[in-house]
């Protein structure tokens, strides 16, 4: 039973996030199924079904404001920013490591320019790579435009303060603190969910027009059908309750709309091939170099998780 239970439990806590019911909330949910199926030896999946038929029935009893407002892929505003920091600090650790193994040194000269121009260039990376989305996601798509004006803005802000401030001699800055400070921020994003709180009911403002944006920023639905949706909602009238709860339940029967190319799997072969081809060429110039150590705790390694990553996709996983 053990490993019946534990093969469908995964898959039930993944599909509940994607529902907006988060790891503390679903706990108890998870332990209900487990009890009823010690006490009757029924696996979960004949005594509650396939995972994400469950969760979605299950999602439907835990109230609303328990739940976290996600959009088609499971992600709140909050998750694409938190997600996309923990990429941009992860990034430095072997960026760092990358740029000592080719220039052969454990400290890098900081410069007026070198600083302003990689804290930037970083800041860069995290707006735009998670603003324009959580943006999206909030169920603000007219301000979307307006965060990719921002980032073209910090992209000209970052190349001239790498090309036009003092490049003169500060300080030497150490690799392995630098590399050990991203390590620590890494650590720190990586602890344990905290509970979801009850989220406090927002100003509708206007209801209607909040409904427009939901339906087409978080759950991605077209414009035309977002707008007859709204005025099906119109045509209603009397109190429909909160926006955000009509917009998540009125969403539900709608087709998905087909994934942009970089979102399919093709994409993620292609680029997870690029990655392998760039690592293994890595290896060899390190090896011929005879930077040994970059060759093998950087460039092997690399090769080796593309590898992994690459056989997760080709099997239809991640």
């Amino acid at each position: 039973m053990t490993v019946t239970f534990e093969s469908w439990e995964l898959p039930a806590r993944m599909a509940l996030g994607d529902q907006g019911v988060r790891y503390h909330e679903a706990t108890p949910i998870i332990d209900h199924v487990k009890d009823h199926c010690l006490r009757t030896g029924q696996s979960p999946y004949e005594a509650f079904g396939e995972p994400r038929e469950f969760a979605a029935r299950a999602a439907a009893q835990v109230p609303a404001e328990l739940r976290d407002p996600v959009d088609r892929e499971g992600m709140t505003p909050r998750d694409y920013l938190e997600g996309q920091l923990l990429v941009v600090t992860g990034l430095v650790i072997p960026a760092v490591l990358l740029i000592a193994a080719i220039d052969r040194t454990w400290t890098f000269p900081a410069t007026a320019a070198g600083l302003t121009g990689s804290v930037l260039l970083m800041v860069t990376f995290f707006w735009a790579g998670a603003v324009p989305r959580a943006v999206r996601a909030s169920g603000r798509p007219h301000l979307v435009p307006y965060a990719w004006v921002a980032a073209a803005l910090l992209v000209l802000i970052t190349a001239t303060a790498f090309t036009t401030l003092p490049r003169g001699h500060l300080f030497d800055l150490p690799v392995l603190a630098v590399a050990g400070v991203a390590a620590v921020v890494v650590a720190l994003q990586l602890r344990g969910p905290s509970p979801t709180r009850p989220r406090e009911p927002q100003p509708e403002g206007d209801w209607f027009g909040r409904l427009n944006g939901l339906l087409i920023g978080r759950y991605d639905l077209t414009p035309e059908r977002a707008a007859e949706l709204t005025r099906e909602a119109r045509a209603r009238g009397g109190d429909l309750g909160p926006v955000e709860e009509y917009a998540r339940t009125v969403q539900q029967g709608e087709p998905v709309r087909r994934d942009p190319f970089w979102r399919t799997r093709p994409a993620r072969v292609i680029g997870i091939l690029a990655g392998i081809g760039l690592a293994v060429r890595a290896f060899g110039d390190w090896q011929a170099d005879g930077v040994w150590w970059a060759a093998y705790l950087i460039a092997l390694p690399g090769a080796l998780g593309g590898l992994w990553f690459l056989i997760q996709a080709l099997r239809g996983k991640g």
